[in-house]
């Protein structure tokens, strides 16, 4: 297979950044990359004018200004070239933002790899054939139609009352219908149940305002299956600014988004038992004190250690030892309590969150409840054994007011709990 020249503008200020980038791009082997790396928002705003870009990689943070201020001037001057945003932030809400503003797709700088960029291009590649192909039917609609029947994305085109005109062979692949059967119909047909009547709203609303809508967005396929697309619609107007119709283009990308998400749940999950690991665990714990500290509260923190787990693992087995952790992971999860978060730190080390704790009282009752639970006897290869735990509590606020604070101490607490002789719970400071 042949490789594709690719040319490529990356806008950052930072050497070491444009360094990384430039090899990740070299081991992309699809593409033949000739990357200009500029640094400063003037250069690039200017020499896009001149040279003919395939796609921006945007940096989002450039000393006074930010890559949002660069995106909203090349799209206010009519640039279509496709742009992936690159941030070293997960904010959600700056996502939608920069996808709001024209951005094609973004990457987190503290997971950038070949295969993310690789991704982003293929996507920036793709979703800016989108933008070229929506242009083309607003303005002049006879000329698009070759692009309309042979267009690997879906098209429709609606009159200004969004009754369907005319659909393309990718719209009857992806949803089912052919073109007979949504003559003269709204495109509300393919509607999934699954948004609100504000997001409608808010759609129409940036449609008649702005001219255009672009987002992800659930539908229903004739089949009955629910399919998520990245969608652009654009009002098409005639020479008196009246809209005469809607161009709607789209792609299906459920397959894509169920990727992304096992990658978000790995992120922050434990591959064994599907808990909670030590990062989320962090997040909510540093949430349930901002919300302590805000009502007054107590919340408890459990670091738990299960005793004599290499006898375990020598005598069944890793795989044997990883059965008996979910089997722990599992008697844990019917112990605690809706809003407690239960996490695996690694090994055979859990930590358990408790907020809205009444007393110390309390805790300890519940760590005596897990102990409990864990005695019960497990059928392994043929054998009834059981299993014991040290335990050490840590309570907010009398053991500390921070995340790391509370984990530590109760991690201590629980090697005071195992030198009392195992089996056992420790409370912090005793």
């Amino acid at each position: 297979m042949g490789t594709s020249r690719l040319r490529v503008m990356a806008l950052d200020d930072d050497e070491g950044d444009i360094e990384l980038l430039r090899r990740n791009l070299e081991m992309l082997p699809q593409y033949d990359i000739e990357l200009a790396a500029l640094s400063r928002p003037g250069e690039l705003l200017e020499r896009i004018q001149a040279e003919e870009v395939d796609v921006i990689l945007l940096d989002y943070m450039l000393g006074r200004a930010t890559g949002l201020d660069v995106l909203r001037q090349l799209r206010a001057a009519g640039n279509l070239t496709p742009v992936v945003m690159l941030t070293g932030q997960g904010d959600e809400h700056l996502a939608v933002e920069l996808m709001r503003a024209g951005a094609t797709d973004y990457l987190s700088k503290a997971r950038l790899s070949p295969e993310s960029l690789g991704q982003a291009l293929r996507n920036a590649l793709r979703i800016g054939r989108l933008e070229r192909q929506a242009v083309l039917a607003e303005e002049k609609l006879r000329l698009a139609a070759k692009v309309f029947d042979n267009a690997l994305e879906g098209v429709a085109v609606t009159d200004a009352d969004a009754n369907i005109l005319s659909v393309n062979p990718a719209f009857t692949a992806v949803t089912g219908y052919t073109e007979a059967e949504v003559l003269g119909k709204n495109p509300r047909m393919l509607g999934s149940g699954f948004h609100n009547r504000e997001f409608y709203r808010n759609l129409w609303d940036e449609l008649l305002t702005v001219g255009q809508w672009k987002g992800e967005i659930w539908n229903t396929a004739k089949s009955g299956n629910t399919f998520l697309m990245w969608q652009t619609i654009s009002a098409v107007k005639n020479d008196k600014g009246r809209i005469t119709h809607y161009v709607s283009v789209f792609f299906d990308i459920t397959e894509r988004k169920k990727h992304e998400e096992n990658v978000r749940h790995q992120a922050y999950h434990d591959a064994l038992t599907g808990l909670p690991n030590r990062r989320l665990f962090h997040d909510r714990l540093t949430m349930a004190l901002l919300q302590a500290r805000r009502e007054r509260e107590m919340l408890a923190v459990m670091f738990l250690d299960l005793d004599h787990f290499k006898e375990i693992n020598d005598t069944f087995g890793h795989d044997g030892g990883d059965l008996l952790l979910q089997e722990v992971a599992t008697r844990l999860q019917k112990c605690i309590r809706q809003g407690d978060t239960l996490s695996r730190f690694g090994g055979d080390e859990f930590v358990l969150l408790l907020p809205k704790i009444k007393s110390t009282r309390n805790a300890v009752l519940f760590a005596e409840k897990v102990v409990k639970a864990l005695k019960m006897p497990l059928a392994m290869a043929g054998r009834q054994i059981g299993v014991t735990a040290s335990i050490g509590i840590s309570l907010f606020p009398k053991d500390g007011d921070d995340p790391g604070a509370l984990v530590k101490k109760a991690d201590q607490a629980m090697y005071s709990a195992k030198q009392k002789g195992r089996d056992d719970l420790h409370l912090a400071g005793n």
